[in-house]
């Protein structure tokens, strides 16, 4: 999907030493030659330029709906009245999670961290936690290296960014370092394997579909303008690549418990969720990448999420009950860190 344009824009004046601007820019934009950047490079770019506009994209916000989504998520596999001291979410991006599950209820008391490898993104993250009331420390770090001293918080969450990692078994671990003895681990939003290539298959043919209803007379029109013809810049489109870029992995169930062991925790499971749901949520989103800003409206949204939640209901009540978890596509690990003898 094409991302907006954002400002400010990166420009090669930002760009670590090393990056060289590519030959064939155009007057006025010299793009980032990016071809040659080690992962975390372009993960840092990527998500620099993206924080402007991540929430926008991903339907993100700090209302009932999302404080909904994140309590859910949560109180699968970690009960009502479990309390927490100092809580850490590693890939904080925006605060999503965070945020949310203190709007919640979920953090009451707790002093809340995040971490990220963009400082764009944790810049989003301090503005969206202050917004809505809450004081957030961020320290920007690597999830494979925490900037953090050894059992220093009480919780440990992460939602969607292990699969970002070039060695997520190596995030565990340092996930694992930080947290106090009997602390808790919680990562949720990671995408199972066969999950993963269903949702493809229901993208593809969705992207496929839109655009050749779009390229009949008359409604070429309704579709998204490329990032140029929106106003945007040679380094914006270069940027916007990395996106296809970023996602590393996807995960089988079996195989997440087993690292988040091997990293010496404990009372490990993984529980998974969205299938139908899932289907319907990649349509609804890949139509709206595609499409021009502003035509599909309130009703457009207010259907799309009710019918995601209705679809979320029978798959949680009906087809986890009869289908391998394998097949679901979001994951969420829960593990504790044991206590010393």
């Amino acid at each position: 999907m094409s991302a907006q344009p954002l400002e400010p824009v990166p420009t090669a004046a930002d760009l670590p030493v090393g990056v060289t601007p590519a030959p064939d820019a155009a007057v006025g934009d010299t793009p980032p030659d990016v071809r040659s950047l080690d992962l975390k490079t372009k993960q840092r770019l990527y998500h620099d330029w993206e924080a402007g506009n991540y929430d926008t994209k991903f339907s993100i916000s700090y209302d009932q709906r999302c404080i909904d989504y994140a309590r859910d998520r949560f109180r699968k596999v970690v009960p009502e009245g479990a309390g927490f001291g100092q809580v850490l979410e590693v890939g904080a991006g925006t605060g999503f999670f965070l945020i949310n599950l203190a709007l919640a209820g979920c953090l009451d008391g707790a002093d809340l961290h995040a971490t990220d490898l963009s400082d764009r993104m944790l810049e989003v993250c301090r503005r969206n936690g202050e917004e809505h009331g809450l004081q957030v420390a961020t320290r920007q770090g690597d999830a494979e290296a925490l900037p953090y001293a050894d059992g220093t918080f009480d919780l440990v969450i992460g939602h969607a960014f292990i699969h970002h990692l070039p060695v997520p078994g190596a995030a565990l671990q340092e996930m694992a370092r930080v947290l106090k003895p009997g602390g808790t681990l919680v990562i949720a939003g990671e995408p199972t394997e066969i999950g993963d290539r269903l949702s493809w298959l229901v993208k593809d043919a969705t992207w496929k579909s839109f655009r050749a209803v779009t390229a009949l007379p008359g409604l070429r029109r309704i579709r998204k303008p490329s990032i140029t013809d929106a106003g945007g810049t040679a380094t914006d489109e270069v940027l916007a690549r990395l996106e296809h870029e970023v996602d590393l992995h996807t995960f089988r169930p079996k195989d997440v418990e087993k690292m988040a062991r091997l990293s010496g925790l404990r009372e490990v499971s993984v529980v998974t969720e969205e299938l139908t749901a899932n289907w319907v949520g990649w349509s609804v989103r890949t139509i709206e990448g595609a499409v021009r800003p502003g035509l599909l409206g309130r009703r457009w949204a207010l259907a799309a999420f009710y019918s995601y939640l209705a679809l979320h209901r029978f798959d949680d009540e009906v087809l986890s009950r009869v289908l391998p978890r394998a097949l679901f596509y979001n994951l969420i690990l829960h593990a504790r860190k044991p206590y010393t003898r």
